[in-house]
């Protein structure tokens, strides 16, 4: 095919340049030839999946054998059969396990997985297919894929350990049966790209297992229980499906469904989850077992189950008490699940979204599918069709939903589709959301908010009218609070608690305890003493203020913080309490100590992952206020000396993280108690980050057996300014000596650095490091000599990658090297003296600009300029370029941003007045991003549109209200904005 015609297909995909990128790469490789064969539709059909999906168009890179998909146009429009797949995989499965070749066995699985999976997107991007077909499809190769594990690990069991067997009502012995049972999206034949699979385990009967068949007169195997086989082959099946193996994954198995959940046995038998489901089954779990559907293994055994649970899933009769526990499980899912600021960005477990379609058909279900068997199915949009032909809901309704949900999960698709990631969030980011909705169909991002926008509101309405329950229904209180919970109620409405029937029996098992054990005199004593102080620092409603008992309690008030959330504070409170477990001692220390209360209280107001933190170790925080830590900094030798304390550890990731967390507590506090200057805390954080490097470089030189430093770590962004906020990424570059032979294995010494600090764990990850700074990005080496640094920037870096290089700093290794470096960097971003790089042109002032301009626009979500104190107009970027371009025109070599705002203003090259206009303002604006930062550790760039979320923010900025703190805040950015338009314009003139 014709180079422009490949040109005007790229052209009109949803993402041109990552198109054309991924197909220059396949050209240039192995593919080039099977390319050439494409006809134009092969080729848009191509396009589309390159455009649509990051991970498969790598995949596709990486195999190019995979492009005869795209050679056969029929095979992806028509949809594949179950049974004809079947027959593809049983063709090469059952030779191998008739001839006991296991191990070949899984890797085929996989291949057959991951090549039906492409061709499965690329029904979907190209538009061969619907939605509803697409997730069918999607299902039946994981049913597939999981019974050919479970076969296979069956099979090999069984020839180690034998047969389990059972007996029957005439006391002969007949082998017992096994299988997988699909539940949530797997059982509705509902799966997405990257879907969890919900399984449960189940068994015919409890027996033993015998390595030749048993006689009728024996009573028990002499080897393993069925209990114990099956569960041997429940964990067999985990480790297969979710292996990582050079073929990719099959699937995250999902447990939590199964009875008593993660405490529960991984497998039971058919009479134990009968006695369970009878007797200590729940709402949530009839709604889970709609869904429940046979998916490997035996099908008499999955048959003889949804039997068994028929009567507890589908109930004759039902009260509509269940319309409450419904709508309360959603509420708890909207507060508790769904992050702050994605409540209406979660297409899944949003507002208006996916689950609330799957809550309104399965609640109606419940209700009525007892008596009425023809609603009884597990997959949504068939039940909903049925639901509106019984006039269970209006046809109207039904359509809603159905269009709704297929569109949304449209969108999930293409949002898992991305990078093979289990998400259900739309982006931020202006730029993925505008390409989101092209791949949506719709010819503009407004089109697509409004068609979503209209979809969530339309299932909401819905939701709301079928399933919102009373909330003036109160739950019964204990005996000992009975005669005063109105007073409680009114006392907690007058404090500002949001939700006061909620929050009062925290109160009261706060006081008397969570009603298991005895609580003694002294401990209700010393409770009663701690609440008084709790309520002082609560904010007291106008029309409750002439109260006298809210008068006397605010009057305790002993600092003047106020909680922005009491409600949340509370629940901290309750959660803390049960982690620390010893709770007379605790409010013993407490009451001897109110400044550790009061701590703890702002603590949980203030940030959302120190709270989290010092509950899962509810020992720091006692630790740190006692000890006299908080009261003083701690340098990077310091910092340093400590880690190195942990050399011996055997396992280096977790001393490294449990050392991190207890310093990220320490300066948080510290921040928190306004014990430090907010610009003190940067330079703590950024010593920290520079200790763990160095410390980090330091044991992997020692495991590679490298002697001497011939690396050195550069810090880039934040960390080279060292100006690094709660949560930021790491910016490095590693430097080799260009005279050293063992580039190869500083290599190694590079990802082992990388892996200290930012590989997952059970305590989480140290930092989140990014590399692709480096010369060539993510194509290029790890680890590169200092020689070809410099050739790159010099012939090939583009002007943004010049402009990194004003914010370097030598952070760890080689001293020497480092410095060799710096004044390199320095020499390439001297603009005063027309520098040797390919990138210096004589409008680079104009094309920084235009840079700023492109961030405002495309980091700038739509609607929400107002709100965007990073990258908005006046934002923190504007300050940032200011610096960095004073920097390059005057050749200063000051990678800290106020540092460069400062001495533009000594060196004249900033106006006086622009310390008030400016820096002031540029400071205010990075505390609240830090107050941002330190709530959740992410990288917050927005403030919250929600009023109360805002009002949150206001007050843990040191505003009484949002309105006078948002006048702040735009008094801020105007003064930012008007000078940054000053120095660009007369930058341009000049």
């Amino acid at each position: 095919m014709r180079v422009h015609l490949w040109e005007k297909i790229i052209q009109q995909s949803a993402d041109p340049e990552r198109s054309g990128r991924y197909l220059k790469q396949l050209r240039s490789g192995e593919g080039s030839r099977e390319l050439a064969q494409l006809d134009v539709q092969q080729a848009t059909a191509l396009v589309a999946l390159l455009s649509g999906s990051v991970a498969l168009s790598e995949h596709l890179c990486v195999n190019p054998e995979l492009l005869s998909t795209f050679s056969d146009l029929s095979r992806l429009k028509d949809r594949r059969s179950e049974q004809g797949m079947r027959r593809e995989v049983n063709g090469w499965l059952r030779p191998a396990l008739d001839s006991k070749n296991y191990p070949s066995a899984f890797p085929q699985i996989r291949r057959f997985k991951q090549a039906e999976m492409l061709r499965i997107a690329v029904r979907d991007l190209a538009g061969f297919s619907n939605v509803n077909e697409l997730i069918e499809e999607i299902t039946a190769v994981a049913d597939i894929a999981l019974d050919s594990v479970c076969q296979t690990c069956l099979l090999q069991l069984s020839e180690r350990f034998g047969t389990p067997y059972e007996q029957g009502a005439n006391r002969v012995w007949r082998p017992t049966k096994f299988c997988v049972l699909g539940m949530g999206k797997l059982g509705g034949q509902e799966l997405n790209y990257s879907s969890d699979v919900d399984v449960l385990f189940v068994y015919s009967d409890e027996g033993h297992v015998f390595k030749s068949a048993p006689h009728g007169k024996e009573q028990a195997g002499k080897g393993l229980t069925n209990h114990q086989f099956f569960n041997r082959l429940a964990e067999a099946f985990i480790l297969e499906v979710g292996r990582m193996s050079s073929d990719g994954a099959l699937y995250r198995i999902d447990l939590r469904l199964r009875p008593e959940g993660k405490a529960g046995p991984l497998t039971r038998s058919l009479a134990s989850y009968e006695i369970y489901y009878t007797q200590w089954g729940q709402t949530w779990e009839r709604m889970m077992l709609i869904k429940a559907r046979h998916v490997a293994g035996d099908a008499a055994v999955g048959a003889e189950f949804l039997e068994m649970v028929q009567p507890f899933r589908y109930p004759r009769s039902i009260g509509e008490r269940i319309l409450k526990e419904v709508a309360a499980m959603k509420a708890r899912t909207e507060q508790e699940i769904v992050r702050s600021g994605e409540i209406d960005r979660n297409v899944k477990l949003g507002r208006g979204g996916i689950r609330e379609v799957e809550f309104v058909a399965q609640t109606l279900q419940l209700l009525h599918a007892g008596r009425i068997p023809f609603l009884q199915s597990p997959r949504t949009i068939p039940a909903l069709e049925k639901l509106s032909q019984y006039h269970v809901m209006t046809v109207d309704d039904a359509n809603e939903l159905k269009t709704a949900y297929s569109f949304l999960r449209n969108v999930e698709h293409r949002l898992q589709m991305e990078n093979n990631l289990q998400t259900h969030t739309i982006p931020t980011e202006r730029r993925a959301r505008e390409r989101l909705a092209r791949l949506m169909g719709c010819d503009s991002l407004r089109r697509f908010e409004d068609e979503r926008q209209t979809h969530t509101r339309n299932v909401r309405r819905i939701y709301e009218k079928l399933l919102e329950g009373d909330d003036s229904v109160k739950s019964s209180l204990p005996s000992d609070f009975e005669n005063r919970a109105a007073e409680w109620l009114s006392i907690l409405e007058n404090h500002s608690f949001r939700d006061p029937p909620r929050a009062f029996p925290l109160i009261k098992k706060f006081a008397t305890g969570p009603g298991y054990g005895h609580v003694s005199a002294r401990t209700l004593e010393l409770a009663m003493e701690l609440v008084p102080q709790f309520l002082a620092h609560c904010p007291v409603r106008q029309s409750a203020k002439k109260s006298a008992r809210i008068s006397s309690i605010a009057q305790k008030q002993t600092s003047p913080f106020v909680l922005s959330d009491p409600d949340r504070v509370l629940a901290r409170v309750d959660s803390f309490v049960e982690a620390y477990g010893a709770r007379a001692a605790l409010y013993e220390m407490w009451s001897s100590n109110p400044a550790v209360f009061k701590l703890m209280l702002l603590l949980f107001d203030r940030s959302e992952f120190l709270a989290e933190l010092s509950i899962r170790t509810p020992d720091l925080v006692d630790e740190l206020a006692l000890s006299g830590r908080l009261q003083r900094a701690k340098s990077i030798a310091e910092t340093l000396a400590d880690l190195r304390h942990g050399v011996r550890d055997a396992n280096q990731k977790l001393w490294i993280r449990r050392y991190h967390q207890a310093e990220l507590m320490r300066i948080g506090l510290r921040d928190i108690l306004g014990l430090a200057p907010f610009e003190q805390s940067i330079i703590e954080l950024s010593s920290l980050a520079d200790a763990c490097l160095h410390y980090a470089l330091e044991m992997a030189l020692r495991k590679h057996k490298v002697r001497g430093s011939p690396v050195a770590i550069i810090g880039l962004g934040k960390l080279g300014g060292f100006e690094l906020n709660y949560g930021s990424d790491l910016d490095v570059l590693f430097v080799v000596d260009s005279r050293t032979r063992q580039t190869p294995l500083l290599q190694k010494v590079a990802v082992e650095v990388l892996d200290l600090l930012s590989s997952q764990t059970e305590m989480g990850i140290a930092f989140e490091i990014d590399t692709r700074l480096r010369p060539n990005g993510e194509k290029g080496l790890l680890a590169n000599t200092l020689d070809a640094h410099r050739e790159y920037y010099q012939r090939q870096a583009m002007l943004w990658e010049i402009q990194t290089l004003t914010r370097v700093r030598a952070v760890a290794g080689n001293p020497d090297l480092g410095s060799l470096f710096q004044k390199m960097a320095h020499s390439l971003t001297d603009f005063s003296r027309a520098p040797a790089v390919a990138a210096f042109t004589d409008n680079w002032v104009a094309e920084i600009h235009r840079m700023r301009m492109r961030i405002e626009k495309e980091r700038t979500p739509s609607g929400k300029h107002k709100l965007a104190l990073k990258t908005g107009a006046g934002g923190l970027v504007d300050a940032e370029f200011i610096a960095q371009y004073l920097a390059l025109v005057h050749g200063w070599q000051e990678p800290n941003t106020l540092n460069g705002l400062e001495k533009g203003i000594a060196e004249k090259a900033l106006e006086i007045s622009d310390r008030e206009n400016l820096i002031e303002p540029y400071c205010r604006l990075r505390r609240v991003e830090g107050i941002l930062r330190r709530w959740s550790f992410l990288g917050e760039t927005l403030l919250p549109d929600d009023g109360a979320a805002l009002y949150r923010v206001a007050v843990r900025c040191g505003h009484a209200d949002s309105a006078r703190f948002m006048e702040s805040i735009q008094d801020s950015r105007r003064r930012i904005r008007s000078v940054y338009e000053r120095v660009f314009r007369t930058a341009q003139h000049d």
